[in-house]
């Protein structure tokens, strides 16, 4: 939770920088105190997945702090070469690849790619590198989701057998665990995951082919829900089951973004019809708020605002579509609010300012970079102990 202060001073930071709304607030010191966190308890070199925020803003602050990122289309490809990331630095993880964009990445430097079949290997030139991926015991799969990508051990043992044939490197092996994995508070998808895959790791030895990398993918969670305040040993736990003498990959995405941009949104209305509260923000769900409305709903949105008087009141939070699916809190409780009032929604960074539709007119909200001391105020609020 942001502090009734912080919050405060955000406001009062954006009233007289005259910030237009809605805006992305983006606090660049998250991500140095993210990777801090994964540095000091997982240990492992890091490949950012640019997916879960693409923009430049969030890019450049990361390269100097990555080892390498990782794509899954060819415009986050061009986002990255644009900015000077080496294509040596980028590894391509969409299995699934036409033969023109195939021929265009290729062409852009990049040799990293992940195969999990057939199609994919044969697809590739004998001087690509590959990453062979597990569908392990947890893949993730979600009331709305269809996990589709991962294969079984015996199939990865079989490809990696075509790989070394064509002269192809086998530099790691990956799983995906996803965001719905049971009992993630204790680890378990992550640590049956790399039970499948040091199991196939062995075997692959004992067949000639070594593998140096272990790469345990992303799904970690956000801060949005504070797991990692309230379950601290959750990165220890994948640490110990690691091998010593292996190297160790991993791909976050939401676990660095998340808290790395807050949504900034004027209250439009706040009324009562039929009975029921509602508050009009002027930021929508389907403009820079999907995954707190639409991928993670269940984890609730944190709705913030400048103090006022009056007791916090239940409603509901609407965005400006006049559509019955503009909802972004159908149970919020809030002080009484005013026109123009500003909100804040922390934790808004993934899966947000590249995933917006041009709704009724709106336009993606754009990032405005924080001063530094509200920037430090955001990582505290998520990353400090």
């Amino acid at each position: 939770m942001l502090s009734q202060q912080l919050v405060d001073q955000v406001a009062d930071w954006a009233e007289k920088e005259r910030i237009g709304t809605p805006a992305f607030l983006f606090a660049p010191a998250t991500l140095r105190a993210g990777v801090a966190e994964l540095r000091t308890r997982l240990g492992a070199r890091i490949s950012y997945a640019t997916k879960a925020n693409a923009h430049p803003l969030v890019l450049r602050a990361l390269d100097p702090l990555v080892e390498e990122f990782n794509v899954t289309n060819p415009g986050h490809l061009a986002t990255l070469l644009d900015l000077g990331v080496s294509p040596h630095r980028i590894a391509y993880l969409n299995p699934v690849i036409t033969p023109g964009n195939l021929e265009r990445i290729l062409a852009s430097g990049v040799t990293r790619f992940v195969v999990d079949d057939t199609r994919g290997l044969e697809m590739l030139p004998d001087t690509a590198r590959i990453t062979l991926r597990l569908r392990p015991p947890d893949a993730g799969e979600s009331t709305r989701s269809i996990v589709r990508f991962g294969n079984t051990p015996d199939v990865l043992a079989g490809l990696a057998g075509r790989a070394v044939e064509r002269g192809i490197e086998v530099e790691a092996l990956s799983f995906f665990v996803g965001t719905a994995g049971a009992e993630m508070e204790q680890a378990q998808p992550y640590l049956r995951g790399l039970d499948v895959l040091l199991g196939l790791r062995e075997r692959l030895a004992e067949a000639g082919v070594a593998v140096p990398t272990i790469n345990i993918g992303g799904g970690f969670p956000g801060s949005r829900d504070r797991f990692h305040h309230d379950h601290p040993g959750f990165f220890q736990r994948i640490a110990q089951a690691l091998p010593p003498d292996v190297d160790v990959l991993c791909e976050p995405g939401r676990y660095l973004c998340q808290p790395a941009m807050a949504m900034l949104s004027r209250v439009v209305a706040d009324r009562v019809v039929a009975g029921r509260r509602l508050v009009h923000l002027d930021t929508s769900a389907y403009a820079g708020l999907f995954e707190t409305t639409f991928i993670e709903p269940e984890a609730g949105v944190e709705i913030a605002a400048a103090a006022r008087s009056g007791d916090p009141v239940p409603a509901a939070v609407l965005g400006p579509v006049m559509d019955s699916f503009d909802v972004i809190a159908r149970h919020a409780t809030l002080p009484p609010l005013a026109e123009g009032d500003l909100v804040v929604l922390p934790n808004s960074g993934a899966y947000a300012w590249g995933y917006t539709a041009p709704v009724e007119g709106l336009s993606p909200a754009e990032p405005v970079e924080l001063p530094p001391d509200l920037s430090e105020g955001f990582a505290k609020a998520w990353f400090g102990s």
